[in-house]
């Protein structure tokens, strides 16, 4: 029988059904996540333990890249405290789904996409998986698969959970709706202090929220080594004795801003390369032609030349996070159009000066983090070219900047730890209940 939420669903839907036609036609979009989100690639069920006793099921969700480098700690985690248990990890959009592949496979037994969330199919998927645990990394509430959950007694963790203030004015303006949800979640893990004050306010769960950081610090990859840095310069054709600034996640109106930047310092660092990494792989025709209209050479990871270009546009998948090791200084982008930022944890492992833009509403503990310990520099857009100039003169600068972004990390590592333990919680709960 339908809820009250697919009704809710179906209604706002048919306004928006026009342009999710328009995109799946003519921009080949949701090509393959539809099948998955509608139940026809179903995971594969759990197989019994060796001992022929059922083992406990996990099922990790992330909405995309962000959140899926937030749960690599805590599912790692998950593995260590409970080796032979079985881990679903789940993501909604495609490119979100291509890293969960890439980072999360030797983590995890299945990786699919999250059903969409209409009554009839989160059934469907949750009587295939039966979970034990259902862990939400961030914000992510979908009633139906919430309710269902609550319903078949499966425990629910909100993980690395936030609030931005938009967030927060939406769900107390329709609290009504979200109240029967958030009254079934166990546990709700919070960023912050005050994400878990909001979320008090919303949940009226006090003894159930706890702060637990940001799983972002702990999911960081150890730094690249020598030998493989070098190896990757010399794939793209890059000389590591000149300076390269790396320019990650670029969106609609920001690669004008790079391009500008690099221009008008073309002539002073005649060596100087931008690398740049368009956000969604897809626009990298667009934007290479905005550096050739500029007057930029420009050369492409998946085709690199010999000769050495103004620009290498980073067009394959996977790779920005190992190209921010050869950055002699970094830019994180998403910041300069009101988009809300990226991850600014990628370059500061490397002990480089991070540049990032003033729209970063999404990432507000990163944020505080680095304004605090000024491993980061907030500029506006027309900074960007000045800036750069400043820090390639100023060797001295630029060690002092990296030496506070990669100290902002280490001071900061843990959360994965303390989002572990809330867990242990809960899980103990579970088990206690199987032995009765």
């Amino acid at each position: 029988m339908p809820t009250v939420y697919d009704l809710v669903y179906l209604t706002a839907s048919l306004p928006l059904l026009a342009l999710l036609g328009y995109r799946y036609a003519f921009r080949r979009k949701y090509h393959e996540s539809l099948k998955g989100m509608l139940g026809r690639r179903m995971p594969r069920p759990v197989a019994p333990a060796s001992d022929g006793k059922r083992p406990l099921v996990f099922w990790v969700h992330s909405v995309s890249v962000g959140e899926v480098v937030a749960a690599q700690g805590v599912i790692r985690e998950i593995r260590a405290t409970w080796p032979d248990s079985r881990i679903y990890a789940s993501t909604i959009t495609e490119t979100g789904q291509a890293h969960a592949r890439r980072i999360l496979s030797p983590l995890v037994d299945e990786i699919f996409y999250y059903p969409l969330d209409l009554s009839w199919i989160v059934r469907r998927f949750l009587d295939h998986i039966q979970p034990d645990v259902y862990i939400m990394m961030e914000t992510e509430l979908w009633p139906n698969l919430l309710m269902q959950c609550r319903r078949m007694g499966v425990r629910v963790l909100m993980m690395n959970g936030k609030l931005s203030e938009r967030s927060y004015r939406m769900y107390r303006q329709f609290r009504f709706f979200f109240a029967p949800v958030l009254s079934g979640i166990d546990a709700f893990c919070m960023q912050t202090r005050l994400d878990a004050a909001r979320m008090k306010e919303l949940s009226r769960q006090e003894d159930r929220i706890f702060v637990t950081g940001n799983c972002k610090f702990d999911a960081v990859p150890n730094p690249l080594d020598p030998q493989a840095r070098a190896a990757l310069a010399a794939r793209w054709g890059l000389d590591l004795n000149h300076p390269i600034v790396v320019v990650g996640s670029t969106h609609p109106g920001e690669d004008e801003i790079v391009a500008q930047a690099a221009v008008a310092l073309k002539g002073e660092f005649p060596d100087l390369t931008w690398l740049v990494a368009p956000r969604h792989v897809e626009r990298a025709d667009a934007v290479c032609r905005i550096f050739t209209d500029a007057g930029l050479s420009v050369s492409r990871a998946s085709q690199p030349t010999t000769k050495r270009p103004n620009v290498l546009l980073l067009d394959v998948m996977g790779e920005l996070a190992s190209a921010y090791s050869l950055a002699t200084v970094a830019v994180v982008c998403g910041s300069f159009v009101p988009i809300g930022g990226h991850n600014l944890l990628e370059p500061a492992v490397y002990g480089v000066p991070v540049l990032y833009g003033p729209h970063m509403h999404k990432q507000p503990e990163l944020l505080r983090f680095f304004r605090e310990s000024g491993g980061g520099v907030q500029l506006e857009g027309r900074e960007l070219g000045p800036t750069i100039w400043r820090l390639l003169k100023d060797a001295d600068e630029r060690q002092r900047l990296g030496k506070r972004a990669a100290e902002t990390i280490e001071l900061n590592r843990g959360s994965a730890q303390r989002h572990l333990h809330v867990l242990q919680k809960v899980v103990g709960s579970v088990e206690g209940k199987r032995q009765k």
